[in-house]
């Protein structure tokens, strides 16, 4: 699990590279490597789609070459009238294990870092970039996969940071909350405001000043 900041998780993986450009998602199965969609690749063909009008009419149907197929037939994507297209449903696709050509270490924010080059197992040479995966498969062997992670580790180290700083600013807000409680609740069981800078280490007057605006 990585840092979470401002709502931001910061989750690592080793991400599948293919010849052109695609990536893969984090899931492989025997049907291959799930490939991740972007949010702004648009629709793909058999992706659930939906058309929505100007007048508030829409028609959901079938994504299929820059074309919406829907009981009416085909529609094209940019039909008079259309205000946007929705995609409903994204289908799925998996592609070979054989086809990746290499590896780099991604981050759920969205960064990826320098790619790692596969080659037969005779040519990997870690000091290069060069690694193999464990044939047929594209998975990698637990030390090069700690290799490719090692510059997400440094990615993180900020955010990691920033996580802890903002982890103690939530504690210190929670203990000065409880605080305020736990001093509304002495001066109503009567204790004096020279109690409560006593216990507190602050004179009398500094807590009248801090507390006597919240009692």
């Amino acid at each position: 699990m990585g840092p979470v900041v401002d709502g931001q998780e910061h989750e690592g993986w080793v991400v599948p590279l293919f010849a052109d450009g695609a990536q893969g998602a984090g899931t492989s199965s025997a049907r291959g490597v799930l490939i991740a969609r972007r949010p702004d690749d648009g629709p793909s063909d058999g992706d659930q789609v939906r058309l929505i009008y100007r007048d508030g009419c829409a028609a959901d149907g079938l994504w299929e070459d820059g074309a919406v197929i829907c009981g009416a037939g085909f529609m094209s994507a940019h039909a008079s009238g259309q205000v946007r297209l929705e995609v409903i449903e994204q289908v799925e696709e998996w592609r070979p294990d054989a086809e990746v050509v290499g590896w780099a270490a991604g981050c759920t924010c969205g960064w990826r870092g320098t790619p790692w080059t596969r080659v037969p197992l005779e040519l990997a040479d870690p000091a290069a970039r060069r690694l193999t995966g464990t044939d047929p498969w594209a998975d990698l062997e637990a030390a090069d996969e700690i290799r490719v992670m090692q510059e997400w580790c440094g990615h993180i180290a900020g955010w990691k940071a920033l996580e802890e700083v903002e982890q103690a600013a939530a504690r210190e807000a929670a203990a000065a909350r409880a605080l305020d409680e736990a001093v509304c609740g002495a001066l109503v069981a009567g204790a004096s405001w020279a109690d409560i800078g006593r216990v507190t280490g602050i004179t009398g007057r500094s807590a009248t000043e801090r507390w006597s605006v919240r009692d």
